[in-house]
């Protein structure tokens, strides 16, 4: 059996029952969208999901559930109610009996194949290991993981667990768009992906690795001055907002298209630079703030963003322990793809700029 047909049989074929996290979170009866349950039922259900019918604690599932956890006579006697409801819910769609308790935890014995995230992270793994030897079947599969988006991450749905696990899941879902424009730039599809890079690019303006891919994209299919004048706009829009410059990435490319270097149309041109900052935080420059505090703010986050990536595996699935701080999954598309997110901070690493004074 292939890896493809592997992988394609543990994503499995549209199942009669299935949880959507990407996008409201839902159950999908028969193709029908139905709800989960109530607010508190739901958290319960999205952390068990997440963890992969792993067991989790019950003093992490309080914390997931209530932001503030009840008193200590209510915590068990509360947890069990919601169990319960939870279980009733879940065995009036056809799967009773998966949510299973043992000695202080519980976990959902569900199918990965029935979680999308679970899907998601599947078709990207397989994606990165076809994308390291330029295999053009990467742009099929990740075309269809982020097709199983429906909008926001778990959209509707509030608390601190959530929103940080919602954080990473749109980390890695911009890392895998990402990672689609680039595959596919390499495999010559820089047309066809110019409408959505072009977007992406207008919703994070200041994000240098979008900034380098719509060059790309554009000087392959001609648009040599217009390349150019993304840079200048990148630059302009670095200067006005955190008194930055391009990074050096940037600062190079734009000379290699002024000097119409044909190098850059070989498959590996469009990787990103190895050694270029991963993530740093940035806050906008006040306008009465000194330069000399600028750059020290910009060095101090960029030595934070040095020791968050610091160790961390150059793989696809992450590392498992990553995400125990928070209690989320460890992020599943990672350096490879150029958008590692450090959930342990709550960061999304994308590309971003080196600070130099002018």
């Amino acid at each position: 059996m292939s890896r493809e047909i592997a992988i394609r049989s543990e994503v499995g074929p549209p199942q009669p029952v299935a949880f959507a996290l990407l996008g409201a979170f839902r159950l999908r009866v028969g193709g029908r969208a139905e709800s989960p349950g109530p607010e508190q039922v739901q958290r319960l259900l999205v952390k068990l999901l997440a963890a992969k019918a792993a067991p989790i604690a019950n003093d992490e599932l309080l914390q997931a559930i209530w932001d503030e956890v009840p008193g200590p006579a209510a915590t068990a006697e509360s947890l069990h109610h919601l169990v319960g409801v939870a279980r009733r819910r879940l065995a009036s769609v056809g799967l009773p009996d998966v949510l299973v308790n043992g000695r202080g935890n519980y976990r959902l014995d569900v199918p990965p194949a029935l979680v999308d995230v679970h899907q998601f992270h599947a078709l990207t793994a397989r994606a990165r290991e076809l994308a390291r030897e330029y295999d053009p079947r990467a742009v099929k599969l990740l075309d269809e993981a982020l097709g199983l988006r429906r909008g926001e991450p778990l959209a509707g749905l509030r608390g601190d667990w959530v929103n940080r696990y919602r954080l990473t899941l749109e980390g890695e879902l911009l890392a895998a768009e990402q990672a689609l424009c680039e595959t596919a730039i390499q495999h010559d599809q820089a047309g066809d992906r110019l409408p959505r890079l072009s977007s992406l690019y207008r919703e994070r303006p200041d994000d240098e690795r979008l900034t380098w891919l719509l060059m790309h994209a554009l000087y392959r299919t001609g648009r040599r001055a217009e390349a150019l004048t993304v840079k200048l706009e990148f630059g302009a829009r670095l200067s006005d907002a955190f008194g930055l410059d391009c990074g050096k990435a940037i600062d190079d490319l734009y000379l290699r298209i002024l000097n119409n270097d044909e190098s850059l149309l070989a498959p590996g041109a469009v990787n990103f630079p190895p050694g270029q900052p991963g993530a740093r935080p940035r806050t906008p420059r006040h306008p009465d703030q000194p330069a000399e505090q600028q750059e020290q703010e910009a060095g101090a986050g960029q030595a934070q963003a040095g020791q968050a990536q610091a160790g961390q595996p150059d793989t696809i699935a992450g590392d498992e322990a990553a995400g125990s701080e928070l209690d989320i999954p460890a992020p599943t598309v990672s350096n490879v793809f150029h958008g590692a997110v450090d959930v342990r901070k709550g960061v999304i690493g994308v590309q971003v700029v080196q600070g130099r004074r002018r």
